[in-house]
Formats: C-alpha cells, structure tokens, sequence
C-alpha cells in the first residue's frame, strides 16, 4: 500500500476571447475498495460557481458556465490517494456486469482482432475454460508481445480494430484492444482513466469482472494494478471518460497544456503533513 500526492493541471489558450462556454470536468478521483482520497484542492481560471454530479457509471464530476470573456481557461487539481487498500473492487448489480459484457464504440472489434482471438484459442485450447481474470492475464501478455508503444501513430478517434492494424499506439489503444478481445470471450470489462507514478500525463488501463469484483490490468506496462495507480473514472471506452468537455462562442483557436506529477509521500512527508511535528 503507497500512499500517493496527486497533481493534475490543464491550461487552455485562446487566440480570441471566449465569450461565453459551458463545461464538464471529469477528473476527481473518488473512494473504493482498493484507493481513499483525502485533501483535495480544486482551482479554476475563471473562477465559476461549479455544481457536482455523478455519470451514469459512477463518475464524479464538476459542471457550470462562464459568461465573462476569457482568452485562458485553468482546471487544477490536487490531493492524496492512498492507494493498493484492496486488490479489487466489488461489483454492484448484475446490469452492471451487461453494460460491459458488450463492445461499444471505439472497442468494436473488425475482422483482424477476431482472428486475433481465434489464434489465441488455437494456441490455448483451454483458453475459453479459464476464470476471466486468468483470460484478461493472458491476453494482457499476448498484447504486449505484439504492439509498440509509439505516441503519434494513433489519436483520440483511434478504435481498436485500427490500433491493431497498425501494431502500434498508446495507453488507450492498448486498453481499447484488450477489452474488444475480451469482450469477445464473454468477460465484462471497461475502460479506465487515471494517474500514475512517473507518467507526465493522465494513463488508461483496464478493469475486468471476476467472481462479483472488479480488478485492474494494466496492458501497457503489462502488470496487474495495485498501488501505483490512481483511479479517476471508468466507461465503455475512451470517449466516455473523456477529463473535459465543453462549447463555447468565440476562442478562435486553442492550444492545451497538461501537466501531471504522481509521487509518493514518505512516512515522514505524511506526518509533517497532519502537523504532527509542530
């Protein structure tokens, strides 16, 4: 168990005012089984009353509007998650089990990761015999022998079935692809977004169904998550977790800057932190 220090912070840039815009920020880590969050500041330029709300997947997220003109735009967030408090999450309902039974969106698979699937079987005729958690292992593994982690080649729009075709891509197509194939094998799983230690930028992994509990695999660095990671929301794919949204009038055009550092707070950092030592 590690507990965590968390900074996340997006500066937008217009080349014109904005005169008016409305978004929704969905980048507020909240309790689980496996991670408590604790001394969460948030900042935002303009400063705007934000109302709270939860998606229909569990999602916490902020919302408003601006009407004064801005050419800048600022979401800050910071906190603690004590992390790896649990190895999994439980599973609520049965409906939640369907909802990610089925591939949706950017994880439709083509005919590629079908065959894909099917030379898995051939090498593994007891493949489909396997505990889902034992599958989304395997397949964890399988994928990270054959894709390159390579930033440029893939973009937002990306689906899995083009990722695979190229061999090559980022945390999302890696997650994308792993939960079409699994998906394919009968097992529930989703997409999730969250921070990392010694990444500079937000990380995607995957969360599969197992025996009434949800557990993290992270196909890109092809470990299982534990301590290291911090959850921040979960969907069918990557559009559903998508950290902010928004429309506005005017801003021309933009330029976006994020900026992310996860480090780990020592005993001693935590102690002089609850003012132990004063």
């Amino acid at each position: 168990m590690k507990k965590l220090h968390f900074d996340y912070c997006m500066e937008i840039r217009y080349s014109a005012d904005v005169s008016w815009c409305c978004y929704t920020i969905k980048c507020i880590p909240k309790d689980s089984d496996r991670q408590k969050i604790s001394n969460i500041k948030i900042d935002m330029i303009p400063e705007t009353k934000a109302e709270w709300a939860t998606d229909s997947h569990g999602n916490r997220y902020i919302y408003g509007s601006n009407e004064i003109p801005h050419s800048y735009f600022k979401y800050h967030i910071k906190g603690d998650a004590e992390c790896g408090c649990a190895t999994h999450e439980s599973a609520s309902t049965e409906t939640e089990e369907m909802i990610y039974r089925h591939s949706h969106g950017l994880t439709v698979p083509g005919e590629r990761l079908r065959e894909y699937l099917e030379s898995i079987r051939a090498d593994m005729p007891s493949f489909d015999e396997k505990k889902t958690l034992d599958k989304a292992k395997h397949i964890m593994e399988k994928l990270h022998e054959y894709l390159v982690y390579e930033k440029g080649c893939t973009g937002i729009d990306t689906g899995a079935e083009e990722a695979f075709s190229i061999g090559r891509g980022v945390c999302q197509d890696y997650s994308h692809i792993m939960i079409s194939l699994l998906n394919m094998s009968g097992c529930s799983a989703r997409y999730v977004t969250g921070l990392i230690i010694g990444e500079g930028e937000s990380h995607a992994w995957v969360e599969v169904i197992d025996d009434g509990k949800w557990y993290g695999l992270d196909p890109t660095n092809n470990i299982l998550v534990q301590d290291s990671h911090i959850k921040i929301g979960c969907g069918r794919d990557a559009n559903e977790c998508q950290i902010n949204r928004g429309i506005m009038h005017g801003g021309g055009e933009q330029t976006q800057d994020i900026y992310v550092n996860v480090s780990e707070i020592s005993p001693g950092q935590s102690i002089i932190s609850r003012g132990a030592l004063f």
